[in-house]
């Protein structure tokens, strides 16, 4: 607690501890949405979630996060998700993400972004988000700007789909994913990590400048 205090005060960003502790109580805050996320692995699948999203500030001692659902056009609990800052003014700060198969987490530090699949690192996003492997130093995929409604996602160097641009205004079943390619579970993983980074990033810094 001192330890988390004094980085604060001095800039500092956070142990390893505290992120480990941090991720454990996200754990905890969005299991409740956990427990009622519908089972989804399918591509086709995929294209059923929407940019309905709940969320809202919870309170834990000291600390806060944003904490909610993604929902899939019939309105059911595809996504759980928790955020937290680390310190005001900076790009440090902590997502995590829970489908019914996949525990996604990412580190979100000044230049890059670590990326987790079921507790492993897997993966960095850089500045221009692009998404490295972490042993091939290859690129996995990249987000970029398409349209001023749709953002074009690439995975291993080809176009795989889109993403709708979630700062537009759209209706309450609008989908957040289109697919353009069949992709198989490797690229699939790629898609839905780049996919729900840009996705809750946007939302939630658009919510924490209001």
């Amino acid at each position: 607690m001192i330890e988390d205090i004094l980085r604060s005060v001095l800039g500092l960003p956070p142990g390893v501890g505290k992120i480990n502790r941090d991720l454990a109580t996200m754990r905890e805050l969005t299991a409740p949405i956990a427990q009622r996320i519908i089972p989804w692995e399918e591509e086709k699948e995929l294209e059923l979630m929407s940019l309905n999203l709940d969320h809202k500030t919870q309170k834990k001692g000291m600390d806060r996060f944003i904490v909610g659902q993604i929902k899939s056009i019939y309105f059911e609990p595809m996504v759980a998700f928790a955020y937290k800052d680390y310190l005001k003014g900076s790009r440090e700060a902590l997502l995590y993400c829970r489908t019914s198969q996949k525990e996604l987490v990412f580190r979100i530090k000044k230049r890059t972004v670590d990326v987790y699949l079921n507790s492993g690192q897997v993966a960095v996003i850089n500045m221009g988000s692009e998404m490295y492997g972490l042993k091939s130093k290859s690129i996995l995929g990249q987000v970029k700007r398409y349209s001023g409604d749709l953002l074009s996602v690439t995975v291993k160097g080809e176009d795989a789909g889109h993403l709708f641009n979630p700062l537009s205004p759209h209706s309450s079943v609008q989908r957040a994913f289109y697919l353009i390619k069949k992709l198989d579970p490797e690229e699939q993983g790629i898609f839905l990590a780049l996919g729900l980074y840009e996705l809750l990033t946007r939302i939630i810094v658009k919510k924490k400048k209001k």
